[in-house]
Formats: C-alpha cells, structure tokens, sequence
C-alpha cells in the first residue's frame, strides 16, 4: 500500500512532543496535553523573554506557576499583528523565570542496580524547545564530524508518513523516530536520524558483513555510566577547546556550547556532574561529546600510532558502544589505550567489565540466538486460513482457521535455544515479542479469512491462550519496562479483538481469566520496589480493560502499594513514605469513584495532600511537585475540598484555582475517556529505539 505524506508544522513547542519524555513512562501519562496548552496559547522562549498571547489576563496565575515568576512582578503587554491579525502578546523577561530546577527521577530495573530517569520540569521542556529551535542547524553540524556514529541526527524531520487511514487514525501522529529509508515512520523525534533505529540492525547489516571480509577480529567496548559521568563542561570543552573555553570562560558562556552546558545544568538542579537519562536531547548532549572522542582518536592514532582508519582498523560507534575491527592485537591495544587517555580527559572512562572480543566468524551470542528462535516461532506458531473442499463442488469451499500451538512444547524449546547461545532471557525478549506480536496480527487475520464457525473460535481461543501462556512465562524471567510495554499490546490488541468480534463469554472468559492470573502473579511476585514500579503500573492499567468481574480486591492493591491497615484504628499508613506521581495518578485512574474502593480512594486523598505540603515546602522548584499540581486540579476522580486544599498549598484561593482549571483541562496525566490504552501503547512502538 502506498504511502502518504503529510507535511509538519515546525512549530517551535514540536520537540516537547517528542524529544523530552523517557520512553519509559506510563501509558497515562504524555507531554500531549502540555503541547496543546504552548500551541494554543503560543507560550515560547524568545530573546530572552517568555511570551504568550492572551487578551487578557486569565492564564497570568497558570503562566507564574508553570515559570515560577514572583507574583509583584509586573507582566508586560503588547499589541502585535501576526498574519494580518491583531494580539496581545505578554511577556517576562526569562530572568525573572526560576529556571534551575529539580527533575522528577523515578527507577526502573537495569541490569542489576536499576536506572534512574528522568522527566524534567515543564518550564524547561520550553527551554528546551526554543534552544532546538534556534540551534536545530548547528545540533546537526556537531553531530555531523564523527566518521564512526551510526545514530546520529541528520535533519529537522519535515515530513510524517502513513502507511493507510488506520495507522494514521490509531497513532494521531504524535509517536515514533524519525530514520531515513525506513519502511514505515511516523512523527516522533524532532530529527531525522541516521541510520540504525537499533543496534541489532547494525550486527544484520551490510557494512557489518563488509567489516568481517576486510578485519579477522572485533572488539566490543563500552563507556562507563556515561550519561552519569559526563561533566556539562566538557561540551564546550569539545567544541571550543579545554584552554580556550577556562581563559575567555564568560565568552564561552555566550557560545553554542556554553548555552547548552547551562541549559542541561539548569534543568538538573544545576548540577554539572552527569546528565539527565532518558530524554532524546540528552542522547544528542552526550553525541556532541562523543563525536569529539571520535575525531580525537582517529586524529592521535594517525599521528601518534600511523594507524589508518578503514585501512588498519574501522571502528563504528551506537551512542556509547564503539565496535572496533581489526586485524592485528597491537592495533586493538593501542586504539584501546588512545581511547582510554581520550574519555579520561573528559571524565569519562571504559566499563573494562563489559568489554567484549570476537574472532571470525564475527557473529554476536545475540545474532545466533535470534536466528535460532525465528526459526522455532515461524515453526511453532503459524496460524493459516485452510480450504476445505465441499461434497458440493459447485459451492466455495469453507476457510477454516488452523493454530494448534503446544506451548509447553514451544517453552521448553525456546529455553533450549536461550541456553545454547549464551545470552539471557533480556537480551532477547524485545525480539521474541516483536515475533510473537506479528503472530498475533497473523492469527486475527487468518480468524477474520474464516467462516467463524464454532471450531473457528475455539481454534482462536486455544492459540491465543497458548500465545499468552508463552508470553507470560518469557516475561516473568525479564519483567523491564519495554517488555511489559509489548506484553500489555498484546493483552489489549487481544481483548479488543474478541469484544470485536463477539465471541461468547465463555471464550472470552477462558483469555481475561488467564491474563487476570498472570498479572496478580506478577504484582504479588514484584511487590512495589524501587525498581520495579513502573512496570507493575503498566500491568495495572492494562488489567483494567478487561472488566468489572476482574477487579483485584482492595487487599492486593494494599500490598502491592505497601499500604498497611492500622489493627487498632483500622486506618491505612504507608510506612515506606510517599507514592511517587506515577503511582497516585495510575492507583486514582484504576480505582476510580467505584465503591469497593472508597476507603482506599479517601487514603490516597490524604496522602496527596501530605505529599504536595511537604515538597512545597522542601523542594519549591520540583518538576514532580508542579506536575502533581496540574494533573490533580483537573482529575475528576478527586473531590472538590481535595483539589481546594491543594490549591491554597500553592498560594491559589477559589479565584486562582479556577483560572488554572481553566486554563487547560488535560496536561500530562490522561483522565477517564481522554486515555485511550492501545493508541497509547501503538505510540510506544515507534519509539523502541534505544
């Protein structure tokens, strides 16, 4: 099917879409509705002035609680025509703005510590905004020096494209990365990028099988917690010079590094050792310095060692992983040696840990094992639509649905192919599910090819058991974000299908009860932990689509939010502290105003407020505080004394609290029927990317 092109607005707020939040956050929450408030009401960064059109002054209150700006501070105004049209543009010197912030960090499980992520303070996604804006022409330009990068931006993205009205209308256009030559793309990253969405495309790919002629060995390493090391000063070290940046430092400050150095410190409580994770502009931060390293090393190994980049060696380079070829060990030595001086400069250093050496043939643990479970799955689960022949021959014949799928058969399989590899569960679950979704599509279709007899159904209804007994038993041996992401697509693209296609209660049943089990298994197996929030929440949500009669019972929630009944007074305590954002607002969205729930919804009231009393007061400028604010004014499952008390904790009467209300009705949590879960989770696929 063809595709169609549909151009973009560049819009200056476009990036806040796509480039600030961690693809890790809920299915609930998004930078959707903040978007929507910056277009609407041209709220923008510009010559050092805040600005936003409004007639009146009815967003004054909401524009100082979004930019922390002094109440006795007079809010200039302005009579503009913009395209024969006149307006009233208000501006605050940027100044006046509390721009250095706190982020809100949340974990998630990573390899054995977990990782810190991080959503920013919405004052600075506007920063942010403007400075790719400005500085989208020189982002490209210092990304562009490197000879080694294979994910790097190459262009402002101009262009969405669809593959058919049903894509279109399911994504609304808002998810996914930009990459060129790719079969399918959508608007997700402000840029365009070059050229492997994943690193496993690179070990498939023709200049990988190229290397492997020309080298007889590779070397895999890997820089030590990078975006937690890296000192902000040395982007303008890389592209001003150490020397020249520490003797003319205020000139420095004035310059495209000095700009983003302060701009990444501002948005992390102005800390300059490490960098926020998870958003877009913090993988370019870190490839503007990486692209130094590169140019640096083919430099001083020409100059200091006579060693020829695509001549001695070739070195190719996926954000912080450098994939060396080579054909002698004193080659590999002494590029390893060089890069070590280099990233020490810059405060870097090598995970020697993680280093990994190949000879030919060069093929990864990785890229075995995925060719060895292509093929078990194509094998295992190949559901088809059959012609089956009348007595009648005048007659067509009748398209019976065929899925026999043995899954304890294909379980045990698949573990045996895990094992012989040498690689875990994690490396290759993305994989796995990404097969197993495309099975899924392949069953519906076949299904929807039949004559949906009553066979037919079964038939769907043993598969998809099958597929979800499969699926379940791979996750719980790697239940990280990502992969809950997939198995949540294929719980909902499952339940939608059969609501869709009317199958009896009885066969319906068979499926929600299974998934039902599965997920109160895992929530009782990863009680709420540090690491493991995130995922759990994603379970939640996805667990509420299925009905009413599968409710998880007050207890169940208690345990897995660590809430406590009191024996003596029979009132709930949290004795672990507070819930984070992603916690209350998923918690509030599930258990919504039902009854069996009303001392449980009454708890988490109390609980906000004690929350947003104590941040207030200890930490005025965090991102997580102001979000709070703005979601739980707006929530309809939240009563009206609630949403006054939290207004008078930001200083807001009757008055003031209106004006925010008003301002906007849906900023990042999406409630009641402004979330649509499968949109949700089809935005997530495109941005799978890292």
């Amino acid at each position: 099917m063809a595709k169609r092109r549909v151009s973009l607005t560049h819009r200056k707020q476009r990036s806040v879409l796509t480039d600030m939040l961690p693809f890790e956050v809920p299915p609930t929450f998004s930078n959707r509705g903040f978007y929507r408030f910056l277009r609407d009401n041209s709220v923008e960064i510009e010559n050092k002035q805040l600005r936003w059109v409004c007639g009146t002054d009815a967003l004054d209150r909401t524009m100082r609680l979004l930019f922390g700006i002094d109440t006795t501070f007079a809010i200039t105004t302005t009579v503009v025509t913009e395209w024969g049209k006149l307006k009233t543009r208000r501006s605050v010197p940027i100044g006046k703005c509390k721009m250095a912030t706190i982020p809100f960090n949340f974990r998630v499980s990573h390899n054995l510590d977990g990782r810190t992520l991080s959503v920013i303070h919405p004052r600075n996604q506007v920063a942010v905004a403007s400075f790719y804006a400005t500085h989208s022409a020189l982002i490209i330009y210092h990304t562009s020096v490197s000879e080694f990068s294979i994910r790097r931006p190459v262009s402002v993205s101009r262009y969405a494209y669809f593959k058919d009205k049903l894509h279109e209308e399911r994504l609304d256009g808002v998810a996914g990365l930009e990459e060129e030559d790719r079969e399918y793309e959508q608007l997700g990253s402000y840029f365009v990028y070059r050229k492997y969405r994943n690193i496993h495309r690179f070990f498939e790919s023709y200049k990988y099988h190229r290397s492997e002629k020309k080298y007889d060995a590779m070397v895999q390493i890997d820089v030590n917690k990078c975006f937690d090391s890296i000192y902000t000063h040395s982007l303008p070290w890389a592209l001003l010079g150490k020397d020249q940046t520490k003797f003319h430092l205020d000139d420095s400050k004035a310059t495209f590094g000095g700009r983003f150095d302060a701009l990444m410190q501002d948005l992390n409580h102005k800390e300059t050792n490490g960098i926020v994770i998870g958003p877009e502009f913090s993988r370019i931060f870190a490839e503007i310095i990486l692209q130094s390293v590169d140019a640096e090393l083919i430099t001083q190994l020409a100059e200091g060692a006579n060693l020829t980049h695509k001549v001695d060696y070739e070195i190719f380079r996926y954000v912080d992983d450098f994939f060396v070829f080579y054909n002698e060990d004193s080659t590999q030595l002494k590029i390893f040696e060089t890069l070590q001086q280099i990233l020490k400069a810059k405060k870097l250093s090598i995970n020697t840990a993680k280093i990994k050496h190949y000879k030919k043939p060069i093929i990864t643990e990785i890229t075995i094992a995925k060719e060895r479970i292509s093929i078990l799955l194509n094998g295992e689960v190949n559901p088809i639509c059959e012609e089956e022949p009348l007595a009648d021959a005048s007659k067509p014949p009748k398209q019976k649905l065929v899925c026999a799928i043995n899954a304890n058969r294909l379980i045990i399989r698949y573990k045996a192919a895990i094992k012989e590899a040498g690689v875990t569960y994690g490396d290759l679950l993305n994989y796995t599910f990404a097969i197993i979704e495309n099975k899924l599509e392949k069953l519906f279709e076949a299904y929807i090819t039949s004559n949906k007899t009553d066979r037919d159904r079964k038939h769907l209804s043993n598969a998809l058991l099958a597929i979800m007994e499969f699926a379940f038993f791979a996750y719980s041996a790697s239940p990280k974000v990502n992969h809950t992401i997939r198995l949540c697509r294929m719980i909902t693209a499952s339940v939608e299908f059969l609501h869709v296609q009317g199958l009896p209660y009885e066969q319906k049943h068979l499926l929600f009860k299974y998934v039902h089990d599965n997920v109160m298994q895992q929530l009782e197996k990863n009680t709420m932990s540090v690491h493991r929030e995130v995922e759990s929440l994603y379970l939640l949500i996805s667990l509420s689509q299925i009905g009413r009669e599968y409710w998880l019972p007050v207890s169940v929630l208690l345990q897995h939010f660590l809430i406590k009944e009191e024996k003596d007074t029979g009132n709930y305590i949290r004795p672990t502290g507070f819930m984070n954002h992603f916690s209350i607002t998923i918690l509030l969205a599930y258990i919504k105003d039902k009854v069996r729930y009303g001392k449980l919804k009454a708890f988490v009231e109390a609980h906000i407020i004690a929350k947003l009393e104590y941040m207030k007061a200890h930490c005025p400028n965090d991102a997580e505080t102001l979000i709070m604010l703005l979601d739980l004014v707006v929530c309809p499952y939240i009563n009206a004394v609630t949403k006054d008390t939290i207004g008078l904790i930001f200083g807001l009467d009757a008055v003031g609290l209106a004006s925010v209300q008003s301002a906007n009705d849906h900023w990042f949590t999406a409630w009641g029927d402004k979330f649509d879960l499968g949109k949700e989770l089809d935005a997530k696929r495109s941005r799978e990317v890292y």
